[in-house]
This record gives C-alpha cells, structure tokens and sequence, in this order.
C-alpha cells in the first residue's frame, strides 16, 4: 500500500511538530513519536511503538522532517514569493541576521501573511515527504 494524498499531509503536518514518522505498508497506519533528539522525547512513552517499528522494519516507511538548512531555504522561498516588496526585503533582513528563525517567526505571525505562510510551509512538507517516497 501506498500512502494516500491524506496520508502524506498527515505526515507533513506531524513532521512539522517535529515527530518522526512511519507509514506501515501493510495497513496504511500511520506511527510517529517525538524525533528522539528532541528535548520533549520520553523513550518510555513511546517504547511500544519503537518496538512495533524495530521488530518489522521492511514493512514501514520512515519519513524525517527538514533539517535546519532546508527549513531555512523554505523561509528563503516564502519571502521571495512575496509581491510585497518592503515585507519581502524585511523578512530576507532578518534571515540574515541572528537567530533567523524566531525573527522570522516573529514577523510572520504579526503580518497579514501569517495564514500564507503556514500555507506555503504546509505545501513544502508535502513536497519533502513526496521527496522521500523517492
């Protein structure tokens, strides 16, 4: 079985709050646990999962988010396809300043932009998990 539209924007979305995911190819059932490098990961919540997972490995697809440079060209993508030029050079300021990542965040969420984005970022997730079906 392969994964469904719905599917793969489930697992975008949960990519994006940071879980890794696994999509069991038998079922078309979906497991995820907080990426185990994460500050929030507690293995003994999760520990029947990570075993289900380890014990049949062949039959699961994993799915892991952006790293940090993906994260920040998709930031990079978003501003420039902004036709607002005085927001768009600010948000491509701030992404070359420190911390880029909560100064963007910081400007999108306190702009008329802020449902876009989420939009555009949501659409890159799916692409990154279409990218990973390979």
């Amino acid at each position: 079985m392969t994964p469904t539209k719905q599917n793969i924007s489930e697992i975008a979305e949960l990519l994006d709050c940071g879980h890794v995911c696994f999509f069991h190819k038998p079922t078309g059932r979906i497991e995820y646990y907080p990426d185990p490098e994460g500050e929030y990961f507690e293995p003994d919540s999760f520990q029947q999962i990570i075993d289900q997972i380890e014990a049949d490995p062949d039959n699961y697809q994993r799915f892991v988010k952006m790293d940090s440079l993906q994260g920040f060209q998709v930031m990079e993508d978003f501003a420039n396809s902004l036709t607002d030029s005085k927001f768009r050079d600010r948000l491509l300021e701030l992404l070359s300043e420190r911390k880029p990542f909560s100064k963007f965040k910081w400007a999108i969420d306190d702009s008329k932009y802020r449902q876009n984005w989420f939009d555009f970022k949501q659409q890159a997730n799916i692409d990154w998990v279409y990218e990973q079906l390979g």
